[in-house]
């Protein structure tokens, strides 16, 4: 799970990633060509990045939102596991995933668990994650 927060990870049998949330995913990393398309308020990165898998396809376009330059992985991991143990706020009725968010170093990051299992973190960047209805 950690390696696909924070360098992504490819879904089997397609040239699509998904996760992808460290600052490490940069031009001056030779594993990325990345596009930043905007610097969020809490200094997280609204960015497109591709990269090319060890078979050598190059993955899709993907968005994402990365964490601060200042940010290490391991921080990252601390803050997601973090979050990820906070009472959830929503849950997706067909899988019954649940969502947990929280503010660490002013950056808002949700977490989506499946049990008590992370499924995904990232930093919202100012664009909640939709799907989940809410839990009073």
């Amino acid at each position: 799970m950690e390696n696909k927060i924070l360098a992504g990870q490819r879904i089997e049998g397609s040239n699509k990633i998904i996760g992808g949330h460290s600052p490490n995913i940069n031009d001056a990393n030779p594993k990325y060509a990345v596009e930043t398309i905007k610097v969020n308020a809490d200094g997280t990165r609204t960015v497109k990045y591709i990269t090319q898998f060890e078979d050598g396809n190059l993955s899709k376009i993907k968005t994402s939102t990365l964490f601060p330059e200042s940010w290490s992985d391991k921080s990252i991991i601390d803050s997601v596991n973090k979050i990820g143990n906070t009472k959830p706020i929503g849950i997706r009725l067909s899988t019954g995933e649940t969502l947990h968010r929280g503010t660490v170093n002013k950056v808002e990051i949700d977490v989506i668990k499946k049990g008590n299992d992370i499924t995904a973190g990232y930093p919202v960047g100012g664009k909640p994650t939709p799907g989940f209805n809410p839990i009073k």
